[in-house]
């Protein structure tokens, strides 16, 4: 069921905290004049961002805004969807009107449903039609847009105003020094211009080195060209007028209206609140637990919720398994826990509910049982009796192992896995599975599970692994800068109060607020914003590289905890990075140039810098440098020339991929022996990914940092990660505790200008302007944000730190 997260926030209130020398004995508190400058620093702030998010040119964003520049007639309407969008070789809805808006394509359906979403703002009365699509007139379509480009790259950079009266003005709006913003901005110019040209060389670098390499696979996949299936139907927009209905199709550049392509055939007519579902791409986030009982294997579906694509446009999907007995965020800041006593109240965990968060809603189903069974929530049934309901109730599936004649033991959650399910009209559904938590692992599965026990070190790994998190972005579309941007200024609007309930944490101990500043976080991460937008910005061909099937760029955290020792890991993994080329021209090459970057921004963007030869794309072009050879295994037994052994669960995970038909590219030895990466390419389609020893998109590295006080759908669960990492690195864990909570609430809030906007705004300098037309935004402005954020998170930083002086 679906619940807002206000419901949840009421479930987890959060009553007055600890005072401020409660916090930590003996230190001083942020002194009042520090307090006030920051809590001013953070007002003016978020005036300047509410300012600059008012001036976004939204006539080129959203449909409301458009409608308003064009006007009300629908001939107006007409020729703009005609000539400022163009269309794309797919089925179905997969950006729908405001997707169309933002990177000015899509199919016939995508773009009918633009033009009547800006007819019906306009006050018309307006339908769907579509009949089916002749062979001839597939073939018109075709010819006229092949030759098309799909984005155009403009000639040299974009220039700012940086004189100095523009910068001084800028400077006192954003009360902030004149002086180190003009030096900021300067450089940050100059950081995007050389971050432009080392990618764009590192990119055609490797690109070069895996045509080579792949040889015969790439070939194969350029004999096969485009996968998309033939398509069967056009539709186009029929508005209502006092004699009926009168057609409005902009197929193509020439037509006028009540032109259209299909002028024959049966027509069906349908308004776009109805759409049929079999029209429209789909995605399905589903969360299955394992079981182990009696030598087998079984699975039940604790979460399955199916959204359509087009609505996943600007929203980022959280998933997280949340303990039922966890304590909550005050128990965890106001001292009223005893911190030693977290570890074995998390092993203790009998109950788990997946948790799946989209914008400002929550999903739930069913509970997740220590014994692997999935229960209705709010069940009374035992550990022990929880199986039995379950299994009569969902019907689990055999997924392996055979069953055992050994003497009966209790059954055990051995696995939850996380499958996102992708439906595109025309095409089979495509699966790809990430594991939140495994016990097994795929080799010893494949094998056969009859000798396999869970022992306490196995259910305490099991415990904390549970508390591992995976976010994902559905990018159906190009982002355009100004797009980015918006996000992040909502990002830091959003966050405005969280910053504020940090500052007074910091300063006073004044914790009032704290509660409802946690449940009015946003939780959006800024850097698969940014993933997302960079993929057009930097790519070697964004004028031949569209999205006809929904991409998901996914970001994980994961909590490891195996003999004793505790790891907290987080970085990028893309799920899905299919990409089309309209034109049909070299197409292998450009979906392989195009995979090969997304790897290589993996790393661009990577927590942390250290992570860089765990990520495929630098790992290889630091082979390159190095001239290490890497190697084309096409069956298993290739493995055996490597230098290197990969361990059992690679390799039954090599065995998959090759039965799948994929072809691997693996290194002679690893540039780090406990990081191994690989290629792995799609010969059907020429489509790339990197991927790493977890057997994810990316390498993913190794962190202690103090954060998240509420990043995801509930709070404690992130809250309990920064704990984790105080047991272990710190004097004094509450304190630490209290520190990082604090730290976190200002300077996360404060990095969505710190890190997205200057983002944003390098995007913007490099490709001059938007990459489809309109779309300029004040640049300036955007960046003297980005710098005045950046001050804000760092003076909160500092202030905390220093005037408190107190944790290690």
């Amino acid at each position: 069921m679906t619940t807002r997260l206000a419901l949840l926030g009421a479930s987890l209130a959060l009553a007055p905290m600890a005072s401020a020398a409660m916090m930590c004995p003996g230190s001083p508190g942020m002194s009042e004049s520090d307090a006030r400058y920051l809590e001013q620093r953070v007002v003016s702030l978020d005036r300047a961002v509410r300012d600059a998010y008012d001036e976004l040119p939204w006539e080129t964003l959203r449909v409301a805004e458009a409608q308003q520049a064009v006007g009300r007639d629908p001939g107006a309407l007409f020729a703009w969807v005609r000539d400022e969008t163009r269309w794309l070789p797919y089925a179905g809805e997969l950006r729908g009107a405001e997707g169309v808006m933002l990177d000015r394509m899509g199919s016939s359906l995508d773009r009918a449903l633009l033009l009547a979403a800006l007819m019906e703002e306009a006050g018309h009365t307006v339908r769907l039609a579509r009949a089916a699509l002749p062979e001839e007139a597939l073939a018109r379509l075709e010819s006229t847009w092949a030759g098309e480009p799909v984005a155009r790259r403009p000639d040299g950079p974009a220039e700012m105003d940086l004189s100095d009266a523009a910068i001084a003005a800028l400077a006192e709006r954003l009360e902030s020094d004149p002086d180190a913003m003009a030096e900021s901005l300067l450089a940050q110019r100059e950081a995007a211009e050389e971050r432009q040209s080392r990618l764009l060389d590192e990119n055609r670098h490797q690109t070069q080195a895996l045509m080579a390499m792949l040889g015969d696979s790439l070939q194969a996949a350029g004999r096969q060209g485009m996968p998309e299936p033939a398509l069967t139907e056009h539709w186009w927009v029929q508005r209502r007028t006092a004699d009926g209905w009168s057609d409005f199709d902009p197929a193509l550049p020439g037509h006028a209206a009540g032109e259209r392509l299909v002028a024959a055939g049966e027509v069906e007519s349908v308004y776009p609140e109805a759409l049929p579902d079999d029209v429209r791409h789909w995605l399905t986030v589903e969360v299955a637990a394992e079981q182990l009982k009696e030598g087998r294997l079984d699975e039940a579906v604790a979460l399955s919720h199916r959204l359509p694509a087009a609505e996943l446009l600007g929203q980022q999907l959280q998933l997280e398994l949340y303990p039922m007995e966890l304590p909550s965020p005050q128990a965890l800041l106001d001292g009223g826990l005893a911190l030693d006593t977290l570890p074995e109240a998390l092993f203790g965990q009998e109950q788990w509910v997946p948790y799946l968060r989209l914008g400002d809603s929550l999903a739930r189903e069913k509970g997740i049982m220590a014994d692997g069974s999935v229960v209705e929530l709010g069940s009374d049934a035992s550990i022990a009796g929880a199986f039995g309901e379950a299994s009569s109730a969902l019907g689990e599936i055999g997924v392996g192992g055979r069953r055992s004649e050994a003497p009966d033991t209790p059954p055990e959650l051995t696995a939850v896995m996380a499958r996102f399910h992708v439906e595109a009209p025309g095409h089979e559904p495509h699966t790809v599975e990430r594991p939140m938590m495994d016990l097994i692992g795929p080799a010893r599965r494949d094998a056969g599970v009859e000798a396999f026990a869970v022992d306490d070190a196995l259910r305490e790994q099991r415990a904390i692994e549970l508390l591992s998190t995976l976010e994902v972005l559905g990018q159906t579309t190009w982002v355009p800068p100004a797009r980015l941007a918006g996000w992040h200024y909502e990002g830091l609007m959003d966050n405005r109060q969280a910053a504020l309930a940090g500052a007074y944490l910091g300063a006073y101990g004044d914790d009032s607020f704290i509660g409802e500043a946690l449940e009015a976080r946003s939780a959006r991460r800024a850097a698969l914003d940014q993933l997302a937008a960079m993929r057009l910005a930097y790519s070697p061909y964004p004028e031949r590289v569209a999205l006809t099937r929904l991409n998901l760029l996914g970001y994980v955290t994961l909590m490891e905890f195996e003999g004793g020792e505790y790891r907290r890991r987080e970085g990028f993994d893309i799920l899905d990075n299919r990409v089309a080329v309209p034109d049909g021209q070299a197409v292998a090459e450009t979906r392989l140039a195009q995979g090969a970057l997304d790897t290589l921004l993996e790393a661009e963007l990577a927590v942390a810098p250290s992570a860089a030869l765990g990520n495929t794309a630098r790992a290889f072009l630091h082979d390159l440098d190095e001239g290490a050879d890497w190697r084309q295994v096409e069956r298993l037994d290739d493995l055996a020339a490597l230098d290197w052994a990969p361990s059992a669960d690679l390799r039954a995970h090599f065995a998959a991929r090759l039965d799948a038909g994929q072809a691997l590219l693996l290194p002679e030895a690893p540039a780090r022996q406990e990081a191994p990466t690989w290629w792995q390419l799609d010969p059907a389609t020429g489509d790339l990914l990197g991927y790493g020893r977890d057997r994810r998109g990316q390498y993913i590295e190794g962190i202690l940092t103090l954060m998240s006080a509420g990043d995801n759908a509930v709070g404690a669960v992130n809250m309990v990660q920064s704990i984790w990492d105080c047991l272990f690195t710190a004097s004094d864990p509450l304190c630490c505790t209290q520190d990082a909570a604090a730290q976190e609430m200002i300077s996360r809030a404060a990095s969505y200008g710190l890190s997205g906007l200057a983002e944003a705004h390098d995007i913007n300098i490099i490709i001059g302007r938007e990459l489809v037309s309109g779309g300029a935004f004040d640049r300036l402005n955007s960046a003297g944000i980005s710098q005045a954020a950046g001050d804000v998170a760092g003076a909160g930083a500092e202030f905390i730190v220093d005037s408190w002086g107190r944790c290690n």
